[in-house]
């Protein structure tokens, strides 16, 4: 991990252009060689941060994602700053634009099959990602998914189990525009994604009537 002064923190804050901050500071920063710096606050003196901060999750993560073959952000190297206190990381972003983008853009059919058949991957093969939704996935040139902000994220030796893959459905549509779209095109979706998972009626069944009891809950 690289030691990054006051005076060259400063320096790169000047020198990229800032994506995204909050009262804390800048969070996002776009460099001129294109690279993206994300930034991460310690929020609390004792946490699980401390131990394992999330510059490193996320780093660790890309580095579980590229193995399995999941499309992500690329060129990783970690950084921290102690005044002010940051860890930070550096990566390649993912060409494309936002699932969410490429819905408002252009949304068709096509687009949910893909999706339902990327999700059903990353179910089967374990990956758990707690900030699944349409922001961080990123449809590429070829229409090929893969994920972007990814330091919430658990992997498992096994598929998920079905409670798990409700859970990563409710993350999924936890946006109101998403989920119109969403449903406008589910039955196609659920097909397409039952098929690539090979889960039985029953369970595609279960799964669904899972996820409609807690719509209809947080209506």
């Amino acid at each position: 991990m690289e030691s990054i002064s006051a005076e060259k923190y400063n320096q790169l804050i000047r020198s990229s252009t800032i994506l995204e901050k909050d009262g804390h500071g800048e969070k996002v920063l776009l460099t001129a060689e294109g690279d993206i710096v994300k930034i991460f606050r310690r929020k609390r003196l004792l946490s699980s941060a401390l131990l394992f901060p999330y510059a490193s999750r996320f780093v660790n993560n890309a580095r579980r994602l590229q193995r399995l073959n999941v499309p992500t952000v690329s060129d990783l190297r970690l950084g921290h700053c102690c005044d002010p206190v940051r860890d930070l990381v550096w990566y390649r972003p993912l060409p494309g634009i936002t699932l969410r983008q490429y819905c408002m853009k252009d949304g068709s059919e096509s687009i949910m099959d893909i999706l339902a058949k990327f999700v059903a991957s990353l179910h089967s093969k374990g990956v758990l990602f707690r900030s699944l939704h349409w922001g961080n996935i990123i449809v590429m040139e070829d229409l090929s998914l893969g994920l972007i902000d990814i330091a919430d994220m658990r992997f498992y030796r096994r598929s998920l189990t079905v409670a798990e893959r409700v859970r990563n459905f409710r993350h999924m549509l936890r946006y109101n525009d998403d989920q119109r779209f969403f449903n406008s095109m589910a039955e196609p979706f659920w097909a397409h994604y039952q098929d690539a998972s090979k889960l039985s009626d029953t369970t595609s069944q279960k799964i669904k009537k899972l996820l409609s009891n807690h719509e209809a809950q947080v209506l």
